[in-house]
């Protein structure tokens, strides 16, 4: 009896010990795999850095760079002194004016009224020159009587669009837009909108004659992120030169030398002139003495486009 209990039990251990034997071979066998399937995590101190996070696209909404210039605007080469633009202004309706107008020296810039009746004449002028060559757009004033084809709030985005589009297809290889009257237009931040998108698409700039302290273009011009300068004297207002003792002549000396001195204290002025006889003699007279080693250079408009 005993010796048969004794052989049961050693069957029995035997029997355990195979199954136990088997178990731990596939026990070693997975964990073998295990080991060359994955490799061993790092520590911390080998561990890699993040990934930096990818970048999303801008949203629709989102600020976007202002575009590149176009090719033919050149920047200024600062001198001590400063710089100085002069633009003329509704050019297009006198032809004798336009013969003192040729005979002015320097670089320049003709604004053209797209309806004027010698408009083409003129923007023929500008190129023969080497001038910069403007489209002087009709915008509605506040008071008074307004240019033909002028765009203003009475206008909806449509027809702002097709005018704009219409004054430029007038004058192939104008460089920008200025306003032309415009004090009740360039208050409307919606009119402004609707010209500068037109401005920005044809890759331009616009120059706002300021007729208004209320004038929203600059503002909005930032927003769209068009290239855009601002009128700092209008050389031969009307209502300066009624209330100057010297009258014409004096005032236009007193504007003159205001330019002057922006230029030199900030670096550049842009000066608005018309096609009057007593501007134009003027300015036969002062632009030759323009250059000197303490006064302002001369340049064209396009190149202060910051």
């Amino acid at each position: 009896m005993t010796g048969r209990k004794a052989r049961t039990g050693g069957r029995l251990r035997g029997a355990f010990l195979v199954v136990l034997g088997v178990g731990l071979g596939a026990s070693a066998t997975y964990f073998v795999r295990g080991c060359a399937r994955r490799p061993e995590a790092p520590s911390s101190a080998k561990r890699p850095a993040p990934l930096a996070p990818t970048a999303r696209p801008a949203s629709p909404g989102a600020a976007r760079p202002a575009p590149a210039l176009p090719s033919d605007f050149e920047p200024v080469d600062r001198v001590p002194g400063g710089v100085l633009a002069l633009v003329i202004d509704d050019i297009g309706f006198d032809p004798p004016s336009r013969t003192l107008l040729a005979s002015l020296e320097g670089p320049l810039a003709l604004a053209v009224i797209p309806g004027a009746p010698h408009a083409v004449e003129a923007a023929r002028l500008a190129r023969e020159k080497g001038w910069d060559l403007l489209v002087h757009l009709p915008m509605d004033p506040e008071s008074g009587r307004p240019e033909k084809d002028s765009l203003g709030p009475k206008d909806d985005d449509a027809a702002i669009r097709a005018g704009v589009l219409a004054a430029l297809a007038r004058f192939p290889g104008a460089l920008g837009i200025n306003n032309h009257q415009g004090s009740k237009a360039t208050a409307d931040a919606r009119v402004v909108r609707g010209v500068l998108e037109v401005v920005k698409e044809k890759g331009l700039f616009f120059l706002d004659s300021r007729t208004t302290p209320a004038s929203v273009a600059g503002a909005e011009a930032a927003k769209l992120g068009v290239p855009f300068l601002a009128r700092d004297v209008f050389l031969d207002d009307a209502m300066t030169e009624s209330a100057d003792p010297g009258g014409a002549p004096g005032a236009l000396e007193a504007a003159w030398e205001k330019a002057l001195a922006l230029a030199r204290k900030r670096g550049q002025a842009v000066v608005i002139g018309h096609p009057r006889k007593e501007t134009l003699v003027f300015l036969s007279e002062k632009i030759g003495l323009l250059g000197g080693k303490d006064g302002p250079r001369l340049v064209r408009v396009s190149e202060l486009v910051p």
